[in-house]
């Protein structure tokens, strides 16, 4: 029986793709489940009695479960040393990844009651705020207790077993981990008949529901991508326009389309390109031709399926990735300084990991296809010319990502940003330079009400406590008083005035709430 370290030499071997088919995409599904769970808390903190905050926190614990779809192929599903661990794992991903979906699904409904939607704005209330942002997780961990529980075949596997072919020209066997040998796994060992090489793959019946909710998520996150984009218009066309809430739509927008196409995609190839490149005619079905093809004399046309084959499985974390990169966005731009360029400098460096990735496989190719050398040596000097230049490609994506992840600030307020900050790195502003820094407003057509915003957003964000000499403002009006003798900020960060009739302010962002 071969162990645990033999079976990751053959995955990171030439028949293994490298680790390209199974290890790498598990691998990136435990990384975005992290990531996701990490921004969620980040989420959370920056703002824990916001509702919407807390809103978007859930979501991107439900959309990481569903990004961590693939975190089972990181344990062999053989008769390796841990093979029982992967059988049980296999199992248990399906109720996970059912749960995300559901809860996901529910708080896309409910997107239009945290962002307002003037055809929906009888939803946008503080009463349902209160609420909706956990009642959508109570209610599906209810109901998937209750499905579990009475067995619904609908949800819960019933007969689940591996397929076995031990050795090249045996017949292949069947190995039941749960309920009973059923008349699709016998179908199974028929359209194989003879192995052509040795492999193990699942097959099971019940909790088929997984696929309908994949469906119907696709179909809500098309409606709530036409959603986004009808509030960012509205916002934008509003009379007083609000640059910032358009932002907060744009984001959102670009992150169920991302989502959208990067599900679009999916679906295209395990329905119409993949099944296309099959060299497989009357195939057994798409799983068991892949592993088939893998013994088969190689050609073009064997290659192109099996990479398209592996391709899925990255299609199942990347987009949803993706969709919490801008959800974060939206949300924190205006509340964490210089959250938008650590997420283009994390955007950035994916891109350029996958062009590597892409450059390694097309290298590896080549060479086997026209060398008698190993392909490995292909992969590393093509994917290795990425850092020869990673400048200009760095460059072109940075360009990209700016455009995607827009700042909060305009290029004058982000000149004005910079200036401040250099003059805060002793912690304080001197009155020299607070005269060149007010100069500097009036040549770059900065509001006084503007300064005041960059400047605290810059000071809440410190960790340190500077002296700051304040700028002159005009006389403080009810929206946004300006800076002066009777407004101050606490050690935790938070904006406070006192009117001249004594009553005392708290800034929440977005308007002053009397306490």
């Amino acid at each position: 029986m071969p162990t645990l370290g033999e079976y990751y030499i053959n995955q990171f071997g030439p028949e293994g793709t490298y680790g390209l088919g199974s290890i790498f995409p598990a691998i990136i599904a435990l990384i975005a489940l992290v990531w996701m769970v990490s921004l969620s808390l980040l989420v959370w903190r920056a703002a824990p009695k916001e509702m919407d905050n807390r809103f978007i926190a859930i979501l991107l614990i439900a959309e990481g479960l569903k990004a961590a779809y693939m975190i089972p192929s990181l344990l062999p599903a053989d008769y390796f040393d841990w093979w029982w661990l992967s059988q049980y794992t296999i199992m248990f991903r399906g109720s996970i990844f059912q749960t995300a979906h559901i809860v996901s699904i529910l708080m896309y409904l409910c997107f239009p009651i945290y962002f307002r939607i003037n055809i929906l704005r009888f939803l946008y209330r503080p009463a349902l705020q209160k609420h909706a942002w956990y009642l959508p997780l109570i209610l599906t961990m209810v109901y998937m207790v209750i499905q579990i529980v009475q067995n619904n075949p609908a949800h819960v596997t019933q007969n689940f077993a591996f397929v076995q072919c031990s050795a090249i020209g045996a017949a292949p066997t069947i190995d039941v981990v749960v309920g009973s040998q059923i008349g699709i796994m016998d179908d199974m060992l028929t359209s194989i008949g003879t192995c052509e090489g040795v492999y193990s793959f699942p097959v099971a019946n019940g909790g088929e529901i997984g696929f309908l909710l994949v469906a119907l998520s696709y179909l809500i996150s098309i409606i709530a991508l036409f959603v986004m984009r009808t509030s960012m218009k509205e916002y934008n066309n509003a009379e007083n326009a609000d640059s910032s809430k358009s932002l907060t739509s744009r984001s959102l927008y670009i992150g169920f389309l991302g989502k959208v196409i990067g599900t679009t995609l999916f679906f295209l190839m395990l329905f119409f390109i993949s099944p296309m490149l099959n060299p497989i005619k009357d195939g057994s079905n798409l799983f068991v031709d892949s592993y088939t093809v893998q013994y088969m004399g190689a050609t073009l046309q064997g290659k192109l399926f099996g990479y398209s084959m592996i391709l899925n499985g990255y299609l199942l974390s990347i987009p949803i990735a993706f969709e919490a990169m801008m959800f974060v966005h939206a949300m924190m731009k205006d509340t964490v300084f210089g959250i938008d360029e650590r997420l283009r400098k994390t955007f950035s460096t994916a891109m350029l990991t996958g062009m590597g990735a892409i450059l390694f496989l097309v290298g590896s190719e080549a060479v086997e296809g026209l060398l008698p050398l190993p392909g490995v040596l292909g992969g590393v000097f093509l994917g290795g010319t990425i850092l020869l230049v990673r400048k200009p490609v760095m460059q072109a994506a940075d360009r990209f990502s700016g455009r995607i992840l827009v700042s909060s600030y305009s290029e004058t307020e982000v000149m004005y940003l910079e200036s401040y900050a250099a003059a805060m790195e002793d912690n304080m502003v001197t009155q020299q330079e607070r005269v060149m820094l007010n100069t500097l407003a009036k040549s770059l057509q900065i509001s006084e009400e503007k300064v005041v915003d960059i400047e605290r957003g810059y000071n809440e964000d410190s960790t340190s406590e500077p002296e700051v000499s304040e700028p002159e403002v005009s006389e403080p009006e009810a929206s946004e008083p300006a800076m002066g003798d009777n407004q101050w900020t606490d050690e935790q960060g938070h904006t406070w005035l006192r009117r001249p009739d004594g009553s005392t302010y708290w800034w929440n962002g977005t308007d002053w709430q009397k306490v």
